[in-house]
């Protein structure tokens, strides 16, 4: 493998590592989705919502002073929209999970192949089936996070003794730079696709100008010898 094509192989290392940073702190911030509830009897009472995948926070002010309640999403979404809403939950969880841990493997294997010097196959396939794993897996996650919001936390993000005191969020949620965080990742493993097929599509054809020079000066030799 020329260093050239080494040195893309290793560029993907950089994305990888850029990705798995990207879905860390999609993972750990409580911003997948954010609302601001307002209350039908009262103009003057606001609240702020913030979702994370694990936890969240609802800050509800009714005109003299800010409450906080912390939220478990995984309750919340169990007691409050059900089955359904909880399979959604658990695969964006999950596709999150797996694509950080493809993310993990695509960059050490990105390493490997681009200081090895033998050519090992391998570890190529291994690079680009971890890389559009990570893809994969995302793409599940933000599709089924895209479908929990439209089909239920636009609606409503509020536990059911804040909606029995007139607090609403209907229409009044957005999605968070969480969410965003993942659509960035994705597109970052799709470029890292990218180079390593160019980088495979390269390897071959510099391997097929190695062999031909060969081949013909063999073809030349045995002219002569007959």
């Amino acid at each position: 493998m020329s260093m050239r094509t080494r040195a893309l192989v290793f560029s993907t290392f950089f994305g990888s590592c850029l990705a798995i940073g990207l879905l860390l702190v999609s993972m750990t911030t409580n911003h997948w989705v954010r609302a601001n509830p307002r209350r039908h009897t009262s103009s003057e009472a606001k609240g702020d919502v913030n979702f994370g995948l694990f936890y969240g926070n609802q800050h509800l002010n009714l005109g003299f002073g800010v409450r906080t309640y912390p939220v478990d999403v995984y309750t919340f979404i169990r007691t409050e929209n059900g089955d359904t809403s909880f399979w959604l939950w658990l695969l964006t969880t999950l596709g999150t999970g797996f694509g950080l841990l493809a993310c993990a493997v695509a960059a050490i294997a990105a390493v490997l192949k681009s200081a090895s010097a033998a050519k090992r196959g391998g570890t190529m396939v291994l690079l680009l089936t971890a890389n559009i794993s990570a893809a994969g897996a995302q793409v599940v996650a933000f599709v089924a996070w895209l479908v929990q919001f439209y089909q239920y936390l636009i609606h409503n993000v509020l536990l059911t003794e804040h909606q029995q005191q007139h607090w609403y969020s209907t229409g009044l949620a957005s999605l968070g730079y969480s969410f965003y965080l993942v659509v960035i990742s994705t597109i970052v493993v799709l470029l890292n696709i990218t180079i390593l097929l160019y980088a495979r599509r390269r390897e071959s054809r510099d391997r097929r100008l190695r062999l031909e020079p060969e081949s013909k000066d063999k073809h030349q030799a045995a002219i002569m010898l007959y």
